[in-house]
């Protein structure tokens, strides 16, 4: 019975004790960390502060207070940052999620190593739970200046996390133009110098080419450099793209100075976050133009972008040699209007050359009907053509000619004759007389030669050669 009593009693004292453990709150663990950069004497410096949840959970509301040594460090921006100027430095802050990261600026001052410490916390979760948070502390270490400045005394230009009231509106965004930089912030190639701006000498930085830069921050109290135009007073953004190991770009946004063909379309392309307008022909989608301020030389062209390669090239407008040749043929708005469409009077061209073809042709086919028309005509009623009154003509002409000519001889003829018989008029007796001894010698020769020949056919039969003598009248 005893045993039973003390077995009930043990399990009545553990049912009490349950509830009482339930009961027990324990606080959330977090974590404070700081990073440990380096610096040179005269630089600014970027120390980040972060606070994390163990558990994942959202970061609620967090503010920390610490200390740093205002001989060593000289206190920038940082946005949630306050400084009191004598090495007093809080921070309160709001984290979206598990871990909430922000980063304060310094100048270095000195060499050595300068500590930033953390006096006290107070954190929680969104969910207003307690948050403890194990803290750390930061370490920065200066070396000294390129030029082997060791120590500079603490800014005076601008107070200490403060800009000016200056607002300067850069493509709609508003912006507070500040002297708050050091030569960790300026671009290479750039060297600090000063300028009249609103009233008054500021600080800027400008390069050998006279590319002259400002200095802005946003409503976030984040700066960065913008290009100055000091004729207008104007900032535009400052990106700079390198084309060579000695050439670097920085494109711009001035529209109005780009003259190319119609063909190409202007369109908008995003260069690290900015947008800055560009043309782009539709028969290469490959390239875009822009417009772009060469650092080296400080002169403002065109170049071609290669989408592809993702590199840039300087660019010749081919609007310049187009100008140049219809210039030179056509001077003046004919010569400009031309040029500008050259393809519609190409074609323009080609459908005259067409039409005049054409006419051509039908002229000729009705040349062709015209002489068969006429051939007909000729046939029908016999009329010669001229090629043939030519010939009949030729004709004609020879044989008067012949006529001619022949009437000639015949007076010839009578001319010999008559002349001849008139005046060589022979004696008839002398006539008579010659012709009858004529006749009697050639009547005695012949019967003499007829006797030889036959005496001779007698003794020889075989010789049949003759023997002919002519007597000469």
């Amino acid at each position: 019975m005893k045993v039973l009593k003390k077995f009930a009693g043990m399990i009545l004292a553990v049912c009490l004790m349950v509830p009482m453990i339930g009961t027990v709150a324990f606080a959330a663990e977090g974590v404070l960390m700081f990073s440990d950069p380096s610096a040179k004497v005269g630089d600014n410096v970027d120390v980040d502060l972060v606070v994390q949840s163990n558990s994942g959970e959202t970061v609620g509301n967090v503010e920390v207070n610490m200390t740093y040594d205002p001989t060593a460090l000289e206190f920038v921006s940082g946005e949630g940052f306050t400084a009191d100027g004598s090495g007093a430095l809080t921070f309160t802050g709001t984290g979206d999620g598990a871990e909430l990261r922000e980063t304060m600026t310094f100048r270095a001052l000195t060499t050595g190593e300068a500590k930033i410490t953390v006096d006290s916390t107070t954190a929680s979760l969104a969910s207003d739970e307690a948050l403890e948070l194990r803290q750390g502390s930061s370490t920065v270490t200066i070396a000294a200046a390129d030029d082997g400045t060791t120590s500079v005394e603490p800014s005076g230009t601008t107070a200490a996390g403060e800009v000016t009231d200056i607002v300067v509106t850069v493509n709609g965004t508003d912006y507070n133009f500040s002297e708050a930089f050091t030569g960790n912030d300026i671009p290479e190639g750039y060297s600090e110098t000063t300028l009249t701006f609103n009233g008054g000498e500021r600080k800027f930085v400008a390069n050998e080419a006279g590319v002259t830069l400002g200095y802005l921050v946003d409503a976030s109290g984040v700066g960065s450099f913008f290009m100055y135009n000091a004729e207008d007073a104007t900032f535009s953004p400052y990106i700079e793209l390198s084309i060579s190991d000695t050439t670097s770009i920085v494109p711009l946004s001035s529209a109005d100075s780009v003259s190319l063909p119609e063909s190409y379309q202007q369109v908008d392309l995003t260069v690290q976050e900015q947008q800055y307008p560009a043309w782009s022909d539709p028969m290469t989608p490959r390239y875009y133009v822009i417009y772009a301020l060469n650092t080296r030389t400080g002169e403002s062209a065109l170049y071609q972008y290669d989408t592809d390669d993702g590199t840039y090239q300087y660019f010749i407008a081919p609007t310049d040699d187009t100008e140049e040749s219809s210039g030179a043929v056509l001077p003046g708005r004919i010569g400009e209007i031309i040029g500008n469409h050259i393809m519609l009077v190409l074609a323009a061209l080609a459908v005259v050359i067409l039409i005049l073809f054409i006419l051509m042709i039908v002229f000729a086919v009705k040349l062709v009907h015209r002489n068969q028309e006429l051939d007909d005509l000729y046939d029908e009623y016999d009329i010669p053509y001229d090629d043939e009154e030519d010939e009949a003509d030729n004709k004609k002409a020879d044989k008067k000619k012949g006529k001619k000519a022949a009437k000639e001889t015949d007076e010839d003829d009578d001319y010999d004759d008559d002349d001849y018989d008139d005046d060589y008029d022979y004696d008839d007796d002398y006539d008579d007389d010659y012709d009858d001894d004529y006749d009697d010698d050639y009547e005695e020769e012949v019967n003499s030669r007829s006797k030889k020949s036959g005496k001779k056919k007698k003794g020889s039969s075989s010789d049949d050669d003759y023997d002919i003598n002519f007597i000469d009248l």
